[in-house]
C-alpha cells in the first residue's frame, strides 16, 4: 500500500494510491422499519461519559425513534458531538442517522457534515461527505463516497474517507484531489463535485 501523509494545520492527511477502495458507493437512507415505534422521543440529547467519568460524547435530535426493546435507534436532525478533554472535538450532522448502541455506531445518511473546530495553532476544518459512520468507542469516522475537506488556502477531496479523531488523522482513499491557495477562499472550479453542492 502506498501514500502520503501530508501534516496540515495540525490534521495528518494521508492520500492512499487509486485502485485500493471501491468507487463511491451509492447513497443511502436510513432503514426505518413498518410499524408503530416502541419509544418515541421528541427534542432528545444524550451525555456519555467514558470510563473515568469524563464526557465522551453527546448525541441530540429533533426526534428519536426505538423499535424493540434496546433496539436499533433512528434519529431526525442528529447532532453528535465528539469530546476531549477539552472539549468539543468533532461534530457531525446529518438528515437522519440510525444508532446502534449494541455495536458503539451512529449511522449518519445523507448529506454528512463534520466540523472541528478553531483552537490554538489549529484552524477550522470541514469535512462535507454523505453516509458517514462513526464508531462511538474509537471515535473513528469512515465513509465509501465522496469526502471533501476544507481549511483556509487548502481544499482536499477523495473518495474513502477514514478520519481519526483521536491520532488526528484523515485517510483518502481514491480519485484524490488537492489544492492549496494563497487566500482563505477556495476556488472550486476545477473541484469534484461534494455532496452538499448538489
Amino acid at each position: 500500500m502506498s501514500g502520503t501523509l501530508h501534516p496540515i494545520y495540525g490534521l495528518a492527511i494521508a492520500a492512499i494510491a487509486a485502485g485500493l477502495f471501491p468507487p463511491a458507493a451509492t447513497a443511502q437512507s436510513a432503514p426505518v422499519p413498518e410499524g408503530d415505534p416502541t419509544l418515541e422521543i421528541t427534542q432528545f440529547a444524550l451525555h456519555v461519559t467514558d470510563a473515568t467519568g469524563r464526557p465522551s460524547y453527546q448525541l441530540e435530535g429533533t426526534r428519536l425513534r426505538e423499535f424493540g426493546r434496546n433496539g436499533p435507534q433512528y434519529i431526525d436532525d442528529p447532532r453528535l458531538d465528539l469530546l476531549d478533554a477539552r472539549g468539543l472535538e468533532w461534530r457531525w450532522t446529518a438528515p437522519e442517522a440510525l444508532y446502534r448502541r449494541d455495536r458503539a455506531r451512529l449511522e449518519l445518511f445523507g448529506p454528512t457534515l463534520g466540523l472541528q473546530p478553531a483552537r490554538d495553532d489549529r484552524v477550522r476544518t470541514e469535512i462535507d461527505s454523505r453516509d458517514v459512520q462513526v464508531d462511538t468507542e474509537t471515535l473513528i469516522a469512515t465513509s465509501e463516497q465522496r469526502a471533501t475537506l476544507r481549511q483556509p488556502g487548502l481544499l482536499h477531496s477523495g473518495v474513502g474517507l477514514r478520519l481519526d479523531s483521536r491520532a488526528d488523522t484523515m485517510v483518502l482513499f481514491s480519485d484524490v484531489y488537492t489544492r492549496y491557495s494563497q487566500s482563505s477562499e477556495e476556488d472550486a472550479a476545477n473541484a469534484p463535485a461534494t455532496p452538499l453542492a448538489e
